[in-house]
């Protein structure tokens, strides 16, 4: 099973790396001033293949073959980018810079890039210090301090069972023990500790008998709910604040980002003339905004 599993990865990099585009890219910016202190991988007839361009083509792969990790494949990937940089060579070697189906191709890409160099300039224009901070006053307002608590519990099937296990406990019993040893729910080889949860992530019986509690102290009567008979132990107590502004940083800039990208495009398609033509050539209106 071992020997499919890295075959099946082998063969998944071979296969997306085939399919990357062969212009130079990222063959470019590793051939750049910056990449002159990068470590060479391979060097093919004469040109550098650095390291950068590597972790770049590594991290473009899928997720389920980056999940083998980089050591694992980092053989088969440095030669696939190889044999790329052959096909590059040999290329252009037979002069197809200057052919017909190539100038297409790169005009497309060219194209492509333009797009979306403008985009990220139009967007880096207006993502202001203002607006994240207006972003982020808006996250905080939206989500209050949030109360957690941590608990412990051992569910039972009967009532009876949960009293006389209250009365175990009252009489010295490790409460974490007796989770392992009886309770039926899946917390039990944990010593049933449930994590910090809040207010709403339990059933409600559940969620007042444990916020009612103080920590160190457990419920004295068995607590019903859907799943069973429960006795619960308050481990703690804590109040969890908004992340602060620099750890939500990249979130708002993605978010506010993604915003100002569909306001742009918004914009430039109110303000271009445009026709839009059916499947069958009759015309269309436009789609609704949204």
């Amino acid at each position: 099973m071992l020997r499919q599993s890295r075959l099946a990865v082998y063969t998944a990099v071979f296969a997306f790396i085939a399919a990357l585009p062969l212009w130079g890219g990222e063959g470019a910016l590793a051939q750049s001033g910056k990449a002159e202190k990068d470590i060479v991988v391979a060097t093919v007839e004469g040109q550098t293949i650095y390291r950068t361009e590597l972790l770049r083509a590594f991290q473009r792969l899928p997720d389920q073959v980056k999940q083998a990790g980089l050591e694992t494949i980092y053989p088969r990937l440095v030669e696939r980018l190889v044999q790329r940089r052959l096909l590059v060579i040999e290329g252009r070697a037979q002069k197809l810079a200057k052919d017909p189906a190539v100038i297409r191709r790169v005009k497309l890409l060219e194209d492509a890039v333009i797009g979306e160099v403008f985009l990220n300039r139009l967007i880096e224009s207006k993502l202001s210090p203002a607006l994240l901070k207006e972003r982020y006053d808006a996250f905080v307002a939206s989500n209050p301090p949030r109360e957690e608590a941590r608990a412990r519990h051992v569910l039972l099937d009967k009532e009876v069972d949960a009293t006389n296990l209250i009365a175990h406990l009252k009489g010295g019993m490790d409460f974490a023990e007796a989770a392992k040893k009886y309770s039926t729910g899946p917390s039990a080889s944990k010593g049933g500790d449930l994590g910090y949860f809040g207010r709403t992530d339990m059933v409600k019986p559940f969620s007042d008998a444990a916020f009612s509690l103080k920590k160190g102290e457990f419920t004295q009567t068995p607590v019903k709910t859907k799943f069973g008979y429960h006795v619960i132990k308050l481990e703690d107590l804590r109040k969890v604040e908004a992340p602060s502004f620099e750890v939500l940083k990249p979130r708002l800039v993605q978010e506010a980002g993604q915003g100002l990208a569909a306001q742009a495009m918004a914009e430039l398609v109110d303000k271009a003339k445009v026709e839009r033509f059916a499947f069958d050539g009759s015309p269309m209106k436009a789609p609704p905004a949204r």
